[in-house]
């Protein structure tokens, strides 16, 4: 590399670093009520429509941070802390009735409508939400866990390895598992920033195992939702439950589109995040989207 190529990237590199700390810094953490009184946290940013994100099982916000750079000059982006994760509160008791309801109340916190993204349990948790406001414009679910089997077998030996304090094992475990996400990927994963939250939050799968396990997928019921609404998959999940769930939602919604993440699995965000926000904007604003 010679010096002009030298200085080049070193300038593309601050005004990369330049826009991304903007960003954060223009960025507001916003306290909001649910339904039972729980204090549900979400991290702001953007001008234009709002965009809320519902992250996965483990984790926190943060997990959806690194793309608000790409996101925050199109929408007002809300990532949200799901309860029991980051700044938000907690119950006693736990239902994912009570998810719908944090989403739904996020949604409600402003009089204007808004776009909701969910992943994994949070795009479980976006699609229940469709039932409790008429704020949700269009909805995007990113491989929605929707039809489980029995994991009672790997959430005993999860809960084991917490107790043991073996959590990096027990968040590898779910991941492999029940998300059945390849090993090559899991060790990508290790490496993000985001893997020290994911195994902060690891005993959170416990219980939102056990409420899908309870979950019941009704096709009649999730025909009665006209949104727009966006699926994303991967080409290589490997999960049977997350293709019958796309399958399945395919099947049902009356106004759906699908787009399948060529040689992506869960994480497609943190793999092609540039990719992954072009064909979020390009539905959410009604262009183009190459699917189905």
């Amino acid at each position: 590399m010679n010096r002009r190529q030298l200085i080049s990237c070193l300038i593309a590199s601050y005004l990369a670093t330049s826009i991304f700390a903007s960003a954060q810094a223009k960025s507001t953490v916003i306290k909001v009520k649910s339904k039972d009184g729980t204090l549900i946290a979400a991290e702001c940013a953007g001008t234009g429509p709002r965009l809320i994100i519902v992250h996965g099982g483990t984790g926190d916000r943060t997990r959806w941070t690194p793309l608000f750079p790409l996101l925050t000059s199109n929408f007002t982006v809300c990532a949200m802390d799901r309860r029991g994760h980051g700044d938000s509160g907690d119950s006693p008791d736990y239902l994912l009735q009570k998810e719908a309801e944090d989403v739904a109340a996020v949604v409600n916190s402003r009089p204007d409508p808004a776009f909701v993204m969910g992943h994994s349990y949070g795009a479980v948790a976006s699609l229940e939400a469709a039932f409790l406001t008429d704020k949700i414009s269009k909805l995007v679910l990113y491989e929605p866990p929707l039809q489980e089997r029995d994991h009672t077998n790997a959430v005993t030996r999860m809960e084991t390895m917490i107790h043991a304090g073996e959590r990096e094992q027990a968040l590898a475990t779910f991941l492999q598992e029940i998300v059945m996400i390849s090993p090559g990927e899991v060790a990508a994963m290790k490496g993000r920033p985001s893997w020290p939250g994911l195994v902060a939050s690891v005993q959170s799968q416990i219980r939102q195992v056990r409420a899908l396990g309870t979950y019941r997928f009704d096709s009649k019921r999730v025909g009665t939702l006209n949104l727009p609404t966006l699926l994303l998959t991967g080409s290589e999940t490997a999960s049977p439950e997350l293709k019958r769930a796309i399958n399945g939602l395919m099947d049902s919604l009356p106004n759906r589109t699908l787009v399948v993440f060529e040689g992506q699995e869960h994480n497609a965000m943190d793999t092609i995040p540039r990719q992954f926000a072009e064909v979020v904007t390009d539905f959410l604003f009604g262009n183009t989207v190459p699917g189905r």
